[in-house]
């Protein structure tokens, strides 16, 4: 909701500067009111804070005449960061700060004419706002956030930075350097609240953040130290002293290597899937509403993931059989009531047919590029859950009254499946810089490591460039579907004992990472190709299809085995940044990224 001004003023300092004052209201759109101050109309007010403390706040006592009994009261009865204050000088903002509610002073002596203060802040508002962050984000990216969360006036960010990310490297370290949302959150999902986060992402690196003539200053001491130009003490008494400040020379290093993060993950809020029921009972033969297996509900709306028109939301409600949980729906055959005998088709037809978005996952989490070499070390973890099956109750065994034929079938003739989809990444403009291609692996008769025939290619994705593939065992007799499955490492048309290393992989498609930075984007497609042992696709996989559902679409970011604790190939971000201001010297530190050599 935009702000409308509704109270303004202005007045003459001491040293003969017009300051002008403006105080805005959150959904305001009447017409501003001229406002008069008392003798001490505005005082601004940094508070002394320790100077390795990364957030400097600052406050603003502004004193109003009240022309009428309780004029302003009504400031207060308003949420935190709903009224805002720009102070402008010699007609340059100044500063800008909210209001805190929780601070009133106001005489009850007189009727009118009579003074209030009125107290604003900066940066003190984002220590009741929780943080709600996902994924990577660099570190301009939590202080564009943090300063938007403020509620103050649009303002430049000025930069004094002395670390580097490596020896002569013209890398901005706002901008290459990332942190994982998910340290933010504790054991119960609970956040920290935006000033933590703030505090946290920039203590490290030694950086601060204060609010100071109309700008955002973000600065360490060591670039102030060489960056700025001195000033000569003036000794202006008999017994001036000169001391020297605390001194750190003990540091303790601690690292805690996290070998798996998830980026992005893609669910459907189940309690916003709300529409049709469908019943379906234990088995076929089900002989009183007492065997009821579970409900679905399909819906055309939900939140969570973003679907293709033809599909929908589904919510899966147990009784005996499956559990609670919700996705997208492609296709839901069963019986319109109990023993009908004749399945009613309730979504799509499932088919070999591909070339449309199914589902896209509204999060694009920023992937930080950490190096040629440390890249080696990680990959990223692409997983998808499918249910493709021909069993009237997919979540019971296959028996005489649950399409064991069918079943039987389908474990000879779908032997290699495939879904398209498009991992894309992109600039902060939304631009495509690269995407991940392995259809040359799909369209192999073999497989192939990461990196061979799977790789990042520069541009925009078309349907068609990846896949996800589903296979099991001998390939042979037994398939890669029925049931709630995971995808595996990709393979083409590949007959033969595959590598064990493949086993040890487990489930999802390990890729290389990407060999710049950017905001990942992951969508699903439609159609799921399936072939047999022979490579033929069976029109009789898709008749006897009774349910194609998917759900939980993930990235994680996964350390490839032993190889971490490579220091040959790689700087774990040990070496740091030495602020050094006289002859004092500090040290502080940035765990968990991987820095080029």
């Amino acid at each position: 909701m935009s702000m409308g001004l509704i109270y303004k003023g202005g007045f003459y300092s001491y040293a003969d500067k017009l300051y002008d004052v403006y105080i805005y209201q959150e959904g305001y759109s009447g017409s501003a009111t001229n406002v008069g101050f008392t003798d001490t109309p505005l005082t601004i007010e940094w508070a002394e804070t320790d100077k390795l403390e990364p957030v400097q706040s600052s406050s603003a006592k502004l004193q109003l005449m009240s022309d009428t009994d309780r004029q302003f009261v009504g400031l207060y009865t308003i949420k935190a960061g709903s009224i805002r204050l720009d102070v402008y000088r010699e007609g340059t903002l100044y500063w800008s700060g909210t209001l805190d509610p929780e601070l009133y002073t106001e005489p009850f002596a007189y009727n009118d004419g009579y003074g209030v203060e009125l107290t604003f802040s900066d940066f003190a508002i984002l220590d009741r706002i929780n943080f709600g962050g996902t994924g990577f984000k660099t570190i301009r990216g939590i202080i564009e956030e943090s300063v938007s969360a403020t509620q103050i006036s649009e303002m430049t960010v000025e930069e004094h930075i002395s670390t580097k990310l490596f020896d002569g490297s013209s890398s901005n370290l706002l901008d290459a350097t990332s942190v994982q949302s998910q340290n933010f959150y504790d054991e119960d999902d609970e956040p920290m609240t935006v000033r933590e986060v703030l505090e946290e992402t920039l203590r490290p690196f030694a950086l601060r953040i204060i609010q100071k003539a109309g700008a955002i200053h973000v600065y360490d001491l060591n670039a102030l130290y060489n960056d700025m130009p001195a000033e000569a003490v003036t000794w202006d008494s008999d017994d001036s002293t000169l001391s020297v400040d605390t001194i750190y020379n003990n540091v303790s290093l601690k690292y805690s290597p996290y070998e798996r993060t998830t980026m992005l993950e893609g669910t459907v809020d189940p309690d916003t899937v709300a529409g049709r029921q469908i019943t379906t009972y234990f088995s076929t033969n089900a002989g009183s509403n007492d065997e009821i297996g579970f409900y679905t509900v399909l819906s055309d709306s939900a939140k969570g993931l973003e679907k293709h028109a033809n599909a929908k939301y589904y919510r899966i409600e147990p009784v005996y059989s499956g559990e609670s949980e919700a996705g997208v729906a492609w296709t839901v055959e069963t019986f319109a009531s109990r023993n009908a005998g004749k399945y009613n088709s309730y979504v799509q037809d499932p088919s070999a047919t591909t070339g449309e978005m199914l589902i896209k996952v509204p999060d694009t989490p920023f992937l930080t590029y950490i190096g040629a070499t440390g890249s080696d070390n990680y990959r990223l973890k692409i997983s998808l859950k499918v249910l493709f099956d021909p069993r009237y109750n997919p979540f019971e065994e296959a028996d005489t009254d649950n399409e064991e034929g069918n079943w039987k079938e389908q474990q000879d003739r779908a032997n290699f499946a495939y879904v398209p989809i498009k991992l894309t990444l992109r600039d902060g403009n939304g631009n495509a810089l690269y995407h991940y291609a392995n259809n040359a692996v799909k369209n192999s008769e073999s497989f192939a490591n990461p990196g061979e025939k799977a790789y990042w290619k520069a541009g925009e994705a078309a349907w068609g460039d990846a896949w996800l593939c589903w296979y099991q065992g001998n390939r042979k007799n037994e398939s890669g579907l029925g049931g709630w499955q995971t995808n595996k490492q990709i393979i083409g048309y590949y007959r033969n004992a595959l590598p064990a290393l493949f086993d040890k992989r487990g489930s999802g498609e390990l890729i290389k990472l990407p060999p710049v930075s950017g905001y990942v984007e992951m969508q699903i497609g439609t159609g799921i190709p399936v072939y047999d042992y022979g490579k033929e696709t069976k029109q009789s996989n898709y008749d006897q299809c009774r349910w194609l559902l998917y759900k939980e679409p993930k990235i994680e970011f996964v350390e490839m085995p032993l190889s971490l604790f490579s220091f040959s190939k790689s700087y774990i971000a040990f070496s740091a940044l030495f602020i050094r201001l006289r002859r004092t010297t500090f040290l502080a530190l940035w765990f968990g990224s991987v820095l080029e050599n």
